[in-house]
């Protein structure tokens, strides 16, 4: 029984592990994307017709900028970190189901 309790203990542990990695990376998605778009906003006043690395010219694509290619991949760690049951509702579905067995 303790080391069942041992294991509850450390893969919760784990858990809260990976969620502070998780808010870690939203703060500094936050912080580089503003402190980068403060610097682009001030490097086309200050430079003109200067092309940063994050924009790609052609095919009707004028704009493509970084912090929507890292969202992305935000969103992705987000799924990895709190799974994909709180956008499907599986752990709903869960206990919609033991709610009717009791009945």
């Amino acid at each position: 029984m303790e080391n069942l309790n041992e294991k509850k203990l450390l893969k919760a542990k784990l858990k809260i592990a990976e969620i502070k990695k998780f808010y870690e990376h939203v703060v500094i998605y936050i912080l580089v994307n503003l402190f980068l778009t403060f610097i682009w906003s001030f490097s086309f006043k200050l430079a003109g017709n200067f092309i940063t690395s994050n924009q790609f010219d052609g095919d009707g694509f004028t704009h493509i900028p970084i912090w929507l290619i890292w969202g992305i991949f935000l969103g992705l760690h987000a799924l990895k970190t709190f799974g994909f049951s709180h956008i499907f509702g599986i752990d709903r579905e869960k206990r919609k189901i033991d709610e009717l067995m009791k009945k």
